[in-house]
């Protein structure tokens, strides 16, 4: 008799005398059956995280190495609410970068199946390639993490909003024009958010941010005519070839730009930066 969901769970202990850790691993899959839209929530609070889409046959693939003492793993598949969620959850506890550097998960998701992702991690080294999932929304909360979302492929979905933020952490997003979201909204703490939507964007993007005292950097092909609002920020961008026009600042030639980046600034303190290259 097959079974759609295979756990195998390994439960050999590293004895550490000084933190009294108990690592194990947890390894597991799920066929895919349908192809209805799924909500799906990663979370992981320390270590190293891996994401990816998963082979032809699999909803899912989990792997993970943790610490018993600290967190429990986590696999759960409702049918019934259409929701998924992988990942560790950690004992009322917080945690900083280096505590669990020998803790990992990887995670691979199906391509063909359209999800409502969300992404929460906490002091983690992650690397998000999502690129060819059929992506409906995507929100990704980070605390002390060093995170890279990347679209190296095109999403196979429409996105209808993508949120970032950025506690302590720096946030990547790299080749986001694949992403086809067309509304995104940034909250930077005192971390950083890079956007990168240089190269070919299917749609104009509209950017809602706040920063606290971190750094907002966009990226933008030459091409793309950009808007900055200028009522909640006081600083000079006509180093980044913009020019101010009442409350905005323009790219040259935007009017008649095929595509626009438009970056509205919300309670602005922390900085703001735009680059204009090309992929």
């Amino acid at each position: 008799m097959k079974r759609a969901l295979l756990l195998a769970a390994s439960l050999a202990v590293t004895a550490l005398p000084a933190a009294a850790q108990r690592w194990r691993t947890l390894d597991a899959t799920r066929q895919l059956r349908d192809t209805t839209p799924l909500r799906v929530n990663l979370e992981y609070a320390a270590g190293k995280l891996d994401v990816r889409p998963a082979d032809a046959g699999a909803l899912y693939t989990l792997h993970l190495r943790y610490d018993a003492d600290r967190s429990d793993p986590l696999s759960r598949f409702d049918s019934a609410a259409h929701a998924l969620s992988l990942g560790v959850r950690s004992h009322h506890m917080s945690w900083h970068r280096g505590e669990q550097d020998a803790g990992e998960m990887a995670a691979t998701l199906s391509s063909r199946v359209p999800m409502d992702l969300t992404l929460e991690v906490g002091a983690v080294e992650a690397q998000a390639q999502l690129g060819g999932l059929r992506l409906t929304d995507l929100s990704v909360k980070t605390g002390a993490a060093d995170v890279t979302v990347r679209f190296d492929a095109p999403n196979l979905a429409a996105m209808r909003a993508m949120t970032l933020e950025a506690g302590a952490a720096q946030l990547k997003l790299v080749h986001g024009a694949n992403a086809g979201a067309d509304r995104v909204t940034a909250n930077v703490g005192v971390g950083s958010i890079d956007l990168d939507f240089t190269g070919p964007l299917a749609n104009d993007v509209d950017i809602s941010a706040s920063v606290a005292l971190g750094d907002l950097t966009v990226r933008a092909s030459p091409d793309v005519g950009v808007f900055v609002d200028a009522k909640t920020f006081l600083g000079d961008l006509s180093d980044s070839g913009l020019t101010k026009r009442g409350d905005g600042w323009y790219s040259v030639g935007y009017e008649k730009a095929t595509r626009h980046v438009r970056v509205r600034l919300r309670a602005f303190v922390g900085g703001f930066s735009l680059r204009r290259t090309a992929e």
